[in-house]
């Protein structure tokens, strides 16, 4: 625990925050270090030396530690050494009114780890409390460094684990710091004065609010580079002046916070001890060797004279300091058991007997550290470590932890775990196959720690059984003696001191086989309407698969749609309700199987569209309809055999037809109802969707009597309004129309109104006369029955209604209105004004005559047409045969009088207009045009005219598609188009530009390059394809199903050569060829007829020699077969050894042996043979003769005559002549090996150093 008091006239205040409100003595000690203003010799302040100083009470792990000036100074009991701010050595007491005034300065950026007290201003840090904190500048805070001399760096000594930590305490001038040790041996340091100071109250109270400034060390050790301890005051402070030493001060209030604001700060200087002590333990050094012992202890001093008063001190021993000591004392592990991959350990628990007394523990719980790795914790003193490597070297050692207190790491324990078997080797990969031989190469595996010193290789074949083919250091394999294309499986083990590996993964492997034989056809397992899908079995010695498929409709024959090793396949994208064709084939190592026998198999047909609206054919009835629809666009690929009709009438659909028919009649309906109607259609592929829903209404009646119109109003000399309802009835359709009819006073009765409203104003009418008024209702049927009469009087107004004009057609264009003036009511008439509307009216006549229609079937839309006094016009820019009616009104002054009746004209009809659209689809020679029917002008059209260049070509009939043919390919062609009717010819359209496409390329010519018995090579063009043209080579064979004479293709790509192969001797092939590029396929060219050439007799092994009794040498040798019915002949050669000459023929005959006669003796010769056909027409062709075969003649019996020594000498001259080229080189090369070894060793013998000298 460390602790460090102030002391002074008053209470005793302690740098832990603690105060104890009793009075001390202040003593004199023959050893003072006084702090004179600033340290060092001189009393200016001096700025910090960047390296921190080291004091004189032994800060560091040695007794004795330098001053300021480099001199070494023992420590003793009751001195201390006090560092200026420029880090001064030891000196007198100076008195207090030598103080001098200093400018304060900021101190280095950035703050340290653990700043002292002192506060930040934003741009550098101060000594120092900040002003909010304290307000009086006095002696109490010159303990943060406010007394105006500069902070004096006291080491303290701690007496536990913990490193000492050094705080700042600011001395005053005439102070000195004291060592004491009380009772408990604990060193304590006394600041004394000579002097009662007088002690302001510090705002830190318990009524202020505001908390003491807690004090945070530096690390242990030395300070961070660039850290610098604080001397001076903040600018804001002013100079201190130490007041008079005879003035008395109040006892400083207690803070009872001081204590827990203490253990806030303990906390993390806890943690930092326990880093610094875990890191000093792994480096293998203690942190109790770099503290001092504590000092011895000291009875208290006696009070003295001068003022000087008694210090009493307090044990402040921190339980948790001591927990954590004992939670230190603890013993390396034991590795009681260790294994390849598992080691048991084992500790001892900390003895923490009478620390309950001051510090309730807890369960401990252990930390175990491998290889400076947390593994896990533990709460047993016995743990388990699994997952070990073999062969490896561990370290491991644990921490104690009891709550929140954790002690230091124990010894740490090494182990090396034991080897074992290797590990499982990896798969073998195979090499090389053959149909008897494996070969198998295999990598290297983990030794965990012993050297394999064997692999095994073992195989298993069909029986189940596991056999070893190998066991060696090698790590590769050939094993032989295998079935041909047989499965095996094979697995590897590796072996070194301790035994046998576990197996690797088993590799599956087959040897070579046969040619698969030709597969059964594929068998259909399920149809749909786009797909088929396709099964097969698998036979022995069949790998892959391939499935070829022929659509009639393409013309591309069988093109390969699947290749793989499944045994069915799906194909997609199939046309509905349409037959295809199929074949199968198998391939292995070996080769491919022939196809399989053609199967075709059909697609199902699908669900058709649905069919058109239902639509009502003919009239309306009031109770029945006729209802009738289209077939479907699309049947789905069936024709649809089948139509279901539904109607509903409010209630729901119900059914009203079935059958095949497309039209119906439904009956007993309400009239003037609306129904919903909908079809649909089946066929083989099923039921359609329903069509979309129509709406049909049956014909309603007249509607019922109206009542007779009322007068609105009063009527006026010249108009009157009238007013009238709806009928009781209307007939079942909505009434769209009311009529009245006005009876003049003439008897005339003319309709006044035709309209949807209820009321209307009747105009024109001549002053006090009277009128009869009749109104009915008017529906889409007809109109109803007359209401009862209305009499009324009207006065004068404006002119009455003219009569229709007359019309007459000058032009298709044009029409001429002739009308009379009416009666004006007496004003004059001021203008007319002729409207005119498009109407289709059932009784108009193309005339020249104008016609009337009395009744409109419907409302016409009028537009102004003539505006004028004069009673006739012309209309102009109508539209060839349409109908059009007018209509006059005159006004005079009175008003504007009612229009005259419907006069309608039909103009005739006119030449057709331009054709609007044309598309063309352009080929080689020819080009399809089409094109929108245009406008006919009331008259149908009869044919077309298009013009092409300077030709003329007409349309046979009305359709709006032609091909034009005999085109130039490549070429622009300019097209108009021209309609034409009875009338005359329409306008010329838009020309229309279109280019032909290229022709299709001709075929190249068959050249013959060379020819063989079994091959064809051939080539076309002139060896440069520069257009990339695509080349079909095809050649006559016959089909096997029905012995008819077909072309197949055999080659299909850019190249302008082929060989042909496989074919047989002898033989007339008949070939042709086409071109084709993006134009189109070419024709094909002239068939060539080529043949291949007779086949050779094959070469004959080399002719067998045996010597016979009577001296003669029988050659013989394996006859060969003869093609065809040719016959085989055979010429044996022979050729005496050693001599400059060719082979000579010596026998040629039919028989497979010959004997050879006369020969040299002790000579060698060679003799070969070959066959020779004889064909049926006398040509002779040779084969390739065999390989020569060498024999020697026995020497000649030894003739003993008086004249045999005197040619001895001839003979042995002239036996070199006799040897072989073989003897000769063999004599050469040990003549030559003599030579050079004489050589060496004359040159060994002449170039040796001496060795005696």
């Amino acid at each position: 625990m460390l602790t460090t008091m102030v002391a002074g006239p008053g209470p005793t205040y302690y740098l832990d925050g603690s105060s104890h409100a009793h009075t001390v003595d202040v003593m004199h000690q023959q050893q003072q270090l006084v702090s004179g203003g600033g340290g060092g010799v001189s009393a200016q302040p001096q700025q910090p030396s960047p390296q921190p100083q080291q004091t004189t009470n032994g800060a560091s792990s040695n007794s004795s530690s330098p001053t300021a000036n480099g001199t070494p100074t023992n420590s003793t009991p009751n001195s201390i050494g006090v560092d200026g701010g420029g880090g001064g050595g030891q000196q007198p007491p100076q008195p207090h009114h030598h103080h001098q005034q200093y400018t304060p300065q900021p101190m280095a950026q950035g703050p340290p780890p653990y700043c002292p007290p002192e506060y930040f201003t934003g741009d550098a840090y101060y000594p120092g409390p900040p002003p909010e904190y304290c307000h009086h500048p006095s002696h109490i805070c010159a303990v943060h460094g406010v007394a105006g001399t500069g902070p004096a760096s006291v080491r303290m000594v701690s007496t536990n684990s913990s490193p000492p930590i050094p705080l700042p305490v600011q001395v005053p001038p005439g102070h000195v710091v004291q060592q004491i040790v009380d009772e408990t041996g604990t060193l304590r340091h006394v600041i004394l004065s000579p002097q009662p100071v007088p002690m302001p109250m510090c705002p830190y109270g318990p009524n202020t609010g505001q908390a003491p400034p807690q004090f945070f060390g530096p690390p242990p050790g030395p300070p961070p580079q660039g850290y610098v301890q604080p001397y001076q005051p903040p600018p804001q402070y002013p100079p201190v002046v130490s007041p008079p030493l005879a003035q008395a001060s109040p006892p400083p209030i207690y803070n009872p916070k001081s204590d827990r604001h203490m253990r806030q700060y303990d906390k993390p200087r806890t943690k930092y001890y326990q880093r610094q002590l875990h890191h000093n333990n792994k480096s293998g050094t203690s942190s109790l060797l770099n503290t001092p012992p504590p000092s011895p202890k000291k009875e208290p001093l006696a009070r003295k004279n001068g003022g000087e008063e008694e210090i009493h001190t307090e044990d402040g021993e921190d339980p948790r300091s001591s927990l954590q000591h004992l939670l230190s004392q603890v013993k390396s592990p034991k590795v009681i058991d260790v294994t390849p991959h598992e080691a048991v350990i084992q500790w001892s628990a900390p003895d923490l007997s009478g620390q309950h007394d001051e510090m309730p523990v807890s369960e401990l719980l252990y930390d175990v550290f491998l290889n400076n790795s947390l593994y896990m914790s533990s709460p047993a003193t016995q743990l388990t470590i699994t997952g070990l490597k073999p062969a490896t070297e561990y370290r491991v050692y644990f921490q104690c932890l009891c709550g929140n207190v954790r002690g230091d790491s124990s010894g740490a324990t090494a182990f090396h775990t034991h080897s074992t078997v290797p590990d499982a080797p990896q798969l073998p990969r195979m090499l090389h196959k053959s149909k008897t031989t494996l070969q198998f190469r295999w990598g290297s595996v983990k030794e965990n720690g012993s050297r394999v010193t064997a692999f095994i290789l073992e195989l298993c074949g069909n029986n189940g059984e596991w056999t070893e083919v190998f066991r060696g250091r090698g790590k590769q394999h050939t094993i032989a003696k295998l079935q041909p294309h047989t499965c095996y499986r094979v697995r590897l083990a590796a072996v070194n001191e301790h035994g046998k590996s576990e197996y690797s993964p088993e590799t599956i492997a087959y040897t070579s086989g046969v040619v698969p034989s030709q597969p059964a056809p594929p068998a259909l397992e399920l149809a749909t309407v786009t797909s088929l899908s396709l099964g097969w079995t698998r036979k022995p010695m069949e790998e892959t698969f391939t499935l070829q498929m022929e659509d009639s409709l393409n013309g591309y024959g069988f093109r390969p749609v699947y290749n793989g090793r499944d045994t069915r396949f799906t194909c997609q994208g199939l046309r509905r309700n349409a037959d295809y064709k199929f074949r199968l084939c198998a391939h292995n190592d070996e080769g491919t199987s022939p196809y399989s026998d053609i199967t075709c198999y059909p697609t199902l047909p699908d669900r058709p569209k649905p069919p058109s609206a239902p639509t009502m054919k003919g009239r309306a009835k009031s109770t029945k309809l006729m209802l009738t629809w289209y077939p479907p666009s699309d049947h789905g690929g069936s024709p649809v055999n089948g139509y279901k009709v539904e109607l509903n009438d409010g209630s729901g659909f119900k059914c009203v037809y079935s059958g095949e028919a497309t039209e119906t009649e439904c009956t007993e309906l309400i009239p003037g109802r609306n129904y919903q109607v909908r079809a649909l259609c089946k066929s083989l592929g099923g039921l359609s969707e329903w069509s979309d829903t129509s709406i049909v209404t049956t014909e309603a009646v007249c509607p019922g009597v109206c009542q007779a119109p009322r007068l609105l109003g009063k009527p006026k000399a010249s108009l009157l309004q009238l007013k009238w309802v709806h009928p009781e009835y209307d007939g079942g359709a909505p009434v769209t129309e009311f009529h009245i009819d006005m009876m003049a006073p003439d008897n005339e009765r003319r309709q006044v109104y035709c309209g949807r409203d209820l009321e209307c104003t009747v105009a024109s009418l001549l002053p006090g006369r009277p009128y009869i008024f009749l109104v009915r209702g008017v529906n889409r049927i007809g109109p109803g029955p007359w209401s009862e009469p209305l009499e009324v009087v009207s006065g004068a107004g404006p002119p009455d209604a003219p009569h229709a004009p007359h019309l007459a057609c000058r032009s298709p264009y044009s029409v001429h209105l002739v009308w009379e003036e009416p009666i004006n009511n007496g004003a004059g008439i001021d203008q007319y004004n002729v409207q005119i509307a498009e109407v289709s009216c059932p009784h108009a006549e193309s005339s020249e005559s104008s016609s009337t229609c009395g009744d409109m079937e419907s409302d016409l839309t009028f537009n102004s047409a003539y505006t004028g006094s004069s009673t006739t016009t012309e209309v102009r820019n109508l539209a060839p045969a349409t109908t059009y009616a007018f209509r006059v009104c005159c006004s005079n002054s009175a008003g504007v009088g009612p229009w005259s009746s419907h006069a309608t004209v039909t103009t005739p009809a006119a030449p057709p207009a331009p054709v609007a659209y044309i598309s063309s689809s352009p080929a080689a020679t020819a080009v399809t045009l089409l094109w929108g029917e245009p406008a006919n002008h009331g008259d149908p059209i009869t044919h077309y005219v298009i013009e092409v260049g300077d030709k003329t070509v007409m349309t046979p009939g009305l359709e709006t598609e032609y091909t034009l043919t005999d085109l130039q390919p490549e070429t622009l062609y300019r097209i108009r188009i021209q309609a034409m009717n009875s009338v005359g010819p329409g306008g010329f359209s838009g020309i229309h530009k279109v280019t032909t496409k290229p022709l299709p390329p001709a075929p190249p010519s068959l050249e013959l390059v060379k020819a063989s018995y079994n091959s064809l090579k051939l080539k076309w063009g002139d060896g440069r394809n520069l257009d990339m043209l695509t080349y079909s080579l095809q050649m006559e064979f016959t089909n096997s199903h029905n012995g008819t004479r077909e072309f197949y293709q055999v080659y299909n790509g850019t190249n302008q050569n082929y060989k042909v192969v496989r074919l047989e001797e002898n033989t007339e092939y008949r070939l042709r060829i086409c071109a084709s590029n993006e134009a189109g396929v070419g024709p094909y060219s002239a068939v060539a007829h080529l043949s291949t050439t007779k086949a050779p007799p094959l070469p004959l092994k080399a002719p067998r020699v045996m010597e016979s009794p009577d001296g003669s040498h029988i050659v013989e040798w394996c006859s060969v077969r003869c093609p065809g019915e040719d016959s085989i002949v055979y010429r044996l050669q022979m050729l005496q050894a050693g001599k400059d000459q060719d082979y000579s023929s010596v026998f040629t005959g039919s028989e497979t042996s010959y004997s050879l006669r006369g020969l040299e003796p002790h000579s060698g010769y060679y003799v070969r043979v070959c066959g020779v056909r004889v064909c049926r027409d006398g040509e002779t062709m040779a084969g390739a003769y065999s390989s020569p075969t060498l024999f020697n003649t026995p020497k000649p019996a030894p003739v003993t005559t008086p004249k045999a020594a005197a040619n001895t000498s001839q003979e042995v001259g002239l036996q070199w002549h006799n040897l072989s080229d073989q003897q000769k080189a063999a004599a050469i090369l040990v003549v030559f090996s003599l030579f050079c070894a004489v050589a060496a060793i004359g040159l060994h013998h002449f170039l040796a150093p001496d060795t005696g000298r």
